[in-house]
């Protein structure tokens, strides 16, 4: 059966993506890009920058900008012209519409990391968090340590909740090809995320500092748009020797293209969070064959399998000794970065698309 489906794209046309926006501008790529039969009903709060799917089955509805943009603008569009299933990949569902509506819910950091977030925030996203679970009638999450998260805060959303993991662009993410020049001369390992208290930096730092009294040629790459806490961050940087301070480079938040040269250029990607819904940067490092070091928490088992040294994020010291071993041991590093090749393969965003493609249907005959 043909359906017309509704989806919130406000957070894809945005021109600085994250995890949620990252996610958001792929599945919807990804879904535009399976045969089906349906129509599609983008809406955003502005045209998209960059070259989108098209076709005579999908249509861009602009609305009008405005704070809390889902709760009206988008809640009147689809109350005045209502499609059969709304699908919203971030999840914020407009409170008083009726529609059938899946909703992709990321993470529950609001809940373990309050203090990341204004008193605004932290109240808007405890509201519409419960708004979207009372309302959906299919619910997805990019792991099962999200779904674990999702019971315990919101128990009887589990039976209509499915796991549905993330991708990466296959044409994008792959080790550095022999003639592709590297972003630094000498070596160095590299995190990307937001530079925020949450990703855990100070940890990173300190190992860094370790690992530097034995390598004195390797440097740290920490590329992100700054986020909340990046002040005692960059005080903790400010505040180290000057020969290891000149060593660590912050280019910021980087486009796609260059993130990516960073990525596949890097002797190891370290990454300390202390929690993730999924950990799309680490999935990334993975798909591009680097060694990984990364947190043993959240969702980071479930992506990296046995394709990363997982570690407590508490302890400097073994972070440092695992970067040592990788830099030491030609073996190891080999292994890591085979293993990371082949764990990559697992996921795929044409694969994901799929699966919410078909919650997405059911959701709408129910």
């Amino acid at each position: 059966m043909s359906l017309t489906i509704g989806i919130d794209a406000s957070r894809s046309v945005k021109k600085i993506r994250t995890g949620p926006e990252n996610y958001s501008y792929e599945i919807i790529r990804a879904i535009l890009n399976l045969k089906s039969d349906h129509r599609f009903l983008l809406y955003a709060p502005h045209q998209p920058g960059e070259n989108w799917p098209t076709g005579a089955n999908v249509e861009w509805r602009i609305l009008p900008q405005r704070r809390l943009w889902s709760q009206f603008s988008l809640a009147r569009e689809v109350i005045s012209h209502p499609p059969d299933v709304l699908f919203v990949p971030s999840h914020v569902i407009p409170l008083i519409t009726h529609l059938p509506t899946v909703v992709m819910i990321h993470d529950f950091a609001f809940k373990y990391f309050p203090q990341s977030y204004s008193a605004f925030e932290r109240r808007y996203q405890n509201f519409s968090t419960g708004v979207s679970v009372a309302k959906a009638a299919r619910i997805l999450v990019p792991s099962q340590a999200t779904l674990a998260d999702l019971v315990k805060f919101y128990p009887s959303a589990k039976p209509k909740t499915t796991v549905i993991s993330h991708g990466y662009d296959k044409q994008f993410f792959h080790p550095a090809r022999s003639n592709d020049s590297p972003p630094q001369n000498e070596p160095y390992i590299l995190y990307t995320g937001r530079i925020e208290e949450k990703k855990n930096l100070r940890l990173l730092l300190d190992a860094f500092v370790l690992i530097s009294k034995e390598k004195t040629k390797i440097n740290l790459v920490m590329a992100g748009r700054n986020g909340y806490g990046f002040e005692g961050i960059q005080a903790k940087i400010n505040s180290l020797p000057k020969e290891i301070r000149n060593r660590i480079s912050q280019p910021g938040h980087l486009p796609r293209y260059d993130m990516i040269r960073y990525l596949q250029h890097a002797t190891i990607f370290a990454f300390p969070s202390l929690y993730e819904g999924f950990g799309l940067s680490v999935l990334e490092a993975l798909a591009c064959g680097l060694p990984v070091v990364c947190s043993d928490n959240s969702s980071l088992p479930e992506v990296t399998g046995k394709a990363a040294i997982l570690l407590p994020p508490s302890n400097p010291l073994a972070w440092a000794s695992a970067f040592s071993r990788i830099l030491n041991q030609p073996e190891l590093n080999k292994k890591l970065r085979l293993a990371a090749l082949e764990r990559s393969e697992h996921f795929s965003w044409p694969t994901a698309a799929k699966k919410t493609l078909v919650e997405i249907s059911h959701a709408a005959r129910r």
